[in-house]
């Protein structure tokens, strides 16, 4: 079951403690607070919320006047790729202030009781992605450092504030580097977004900036406001910062729009920030560290977004208003109106996914046939509207394009081997690598499981009847131009339904732990409702038409299926709390296959 358990104390404690703050920086009066993705506050894993408890459920309380070690709540968790974690894939959860890793759950030990804390400063300012514990180029990705401020408003509103790759010649990042040991010294050095050193004495004058103890491994000098900062934290420093990359240096950085003086040092693990002219308890805070380093690993996700002010994605569908084949449409859900956006009627185009990203260039998936007789998978960019064909095998239908919840990856169907099985390719990338190896059989209709880590999808076998298969994915390498993954074999899927007739068009909730399908047990298509695990099958709809292909909203509340109760094919509306069903289209074509929250 992946149903997460949502943490309502920790909803309550921090509705009365929220201070509003900057999406990316110090907060002037209180602490910064981010909640990207819609799942925020609810805990990937019971060892997460523990360790985050242990932390900050006393400054959630209001009992002490500590500021965050993690962050307000959890948000983006994910089944990230680690080389040497079981399936090449390792639970890893986001908190403005860091992330949370399990790489090995059978490993207990520790601090942390085998949870461990990112190294994403290292990353961010060497620009080298961690995909394993070796140091060859299978297990690091390495990309351009980080231009992302290390405090205060976002680079948006932030041109001139030192960045992460402003610190990258006085880091020490597997490169030797080590700074003298000024113990007894007061820090006054100032860094520039360039990277170049100035000292102003007026800095050096303020108080803590006395350097308390030299860390001799890394080489690096560690003031007095930081020293005992750390190491009067709720977990031991060791496993909360790790070591000092750098030496503390002040910025100057806009914080709610007006120019200040930042000392910062970056840790292994953490960032700490000392600003004199905030309030006592907010001075020393861990940097947002969590927050840059999601946004400069997933760039194209967009940034910090809050969901009580971004709408929900539309409905798309496929429609036939434009002439003989069907094209892509979208529903306006603000006055009801349906608007082309790809197709012309002459040639089919559908839609099957959708990507959603919070900066405004979210994409719909689907495939078409409208660059050769083959169907062929196309994205279609929001914001200017361009339609990008993403593959190239033109001998071959490739179809069904399922977009990872990452944005990452693509499941997608495909027959250029001759049945259609189940391949994957990077978003970026055409090469693929075959998922399924199942001659004589039709695999399709596939579904991601929240987290990534595994699909959910059709299959019919030697012309017997449809069923809903479930397989976790094992990958052994992963990059930007390719993922490789063990095939998924018949006996590694687990089968959800066992009937004899079809069961189809499988659609995971948003939360994972319900999947929505049609089901033909009583001699026509109705819409049906299951567990993850294949659990509680039940019907939702009782009609002597067919109902098929339901898709969910965002929430998990409702779904919108298509039927052709009305003599052609409408999309309608199913609210789960009462099984109240609405029509949402009307015409005298058809209208089908829809696609609302992926």
């Amino acid at each position: 079951m992946l149903r997460r358990r949502s943490s309502r104390w920790l909803q309550r404690g921090l509705a009365t403690l929220t201070l509003g703050g900057l999406a990316l920086g110090i907060a002037p009066e209180g602490p910064a607070e981010a909640a990207p993705w819609n799942r925020q506050r609810e805990f990937a894993s019971p060892r997460f919320e523990k360790v985050w408890r242990d932390a900050d459920a006393a400054v959630a309380e209001g009992r002490t006047n500590r500021s965050w070690t993690w962050g307000p709540g959890p948000w983006f968790d994910y089944k990230e790729f680690y080389q040497q974690s079981p399936n090449g894939l390792r639970q890893v959860q986001y908190f403005d202030k860091a992330r949370m890793e399990i790489n090995n759950p059978a490993n207990t030990s520790g601090p942390l009781a085998g949870v461990t804390n990112g190294l994403l400063p290292v990353e961010l300012v060497s620009g080298r992605l961690k995909l394993g514990d070796g140091t060859g180029p299978d297990q690091n990705e390495q990309r351009e450092p980080a231009l992302l401020p290390v405090a205060g408003d976002p680079q948006s509103e932030n041109l001139d504030a030192p960045t992460y790759a402003s610190f990258r010649s006085v880091a020490t990042t597997d490169n030797g580097y080590k700074d003298q040991n000024k113990v007894g010294q007061r820090v006054g050095a100032t860094i520039g977004k360039d990277g170049a050193i100035s000292f102003r004495q007026d800095l050096a004058e303020q108080r803590g900036t006395d350097i308390a103890v030299y860390e001799s491994v890394t080489g690096h000098n560690v003031p007095r406001i930081f020293h005992d900062f750390r190491n009067a934290g709720p977990i031991p420093a060791i496993a909360a910062f790790g070591l000092p990359i750098t030496d503390a240096y002040w910025v100057q950085t806009k914080v709610g729009g007006q120019a200040k003086d930042v000392l910062v040092q970056l840790y292994e693990r953490r960032v700490l920030t000392y600003t004199p002219s905030n309030a006592p308890r907010y001075q020393v805070e861990m940097g947002n560290v969590g927050q840059h380093y999601f946004m400069w690993r997933y760039p194209h996700l967009g940034s910090a977004w809050n969901p009580t002010t971004v709408s929900a994605a539309p409905l798309h569908f496929a429609s036939r208003q434009l002439g003989a084949e069907l094209s892509i449409f979208v529903r306006n859900p603000n006055n009801g109106q349906n608007y082309w956006v790809f197709g012309d009627g002459q040639k089919e185009a559908v839609p099957f996914s959708l990507a959603r990203s919070y900066s405004g260039a979210s994409f719909v998936y689907g495939d078409t046939r409208e660059f050769g007789s083959k169907r062929q998978l196309i994205a279609r960019q929001y914001s200017n509207q361009q339609v990008l064909p993403i593959s190239s095998y033109s001998e071959s239908n490739d179809y069904n394009a399922a977009v990872s919840p990452d944005g990452t990856k693509i499941a997608f169907i495909s027959d250029r081997d001759g049945n259609p099985e189940i391949f994957i390719r990077p978003t970026s990338s055409d090469l693929l690598t075959r998922l399924t190896e199942t001659e004589g059989c039709i695999n399709q209709y596939p579904t991601w499981l929240p987290d990534g880590s595994g699909l959910v999808y059709e299959s019919n076998c030697l012309g017997g009847n449809f069923e809903i298969y479930r397989a976790a994915l094992s990958y052994t390498a992963e990059t930007r131009e390719q993922v490789f993954a063990k095939p998924i074999s018949p006996n590694v899927a687990t089968r959800l339904t066992n009937n004899n007739t079809d069961d189809r068009y499988p659609r995971l909730s948003p939360d994972g732990s319900q999947i929505a399908f049609t089901g033909n047990r009583d001699g026509n298509a109705e819409i049906y409702l299951m567990n993850s695990d294949g659990g509680q099958q039940r019907r939702l709809t009782n009609d002597a038409s067919v109902d098929q292909a339901p898709t969910w909203n965002s929430e998990g509340t409702d779904l919108a299926f298509a039927s052709n109760r009305d003599g052609d094919f409408e999309i309608y509306h199913l609210r789960l709390s009462d099984s109240n069903v609405s029509r949402l289209t009307d015409n005298t074509v058809e209208d089908n296959w829809p696609i609302w929250a992926k």
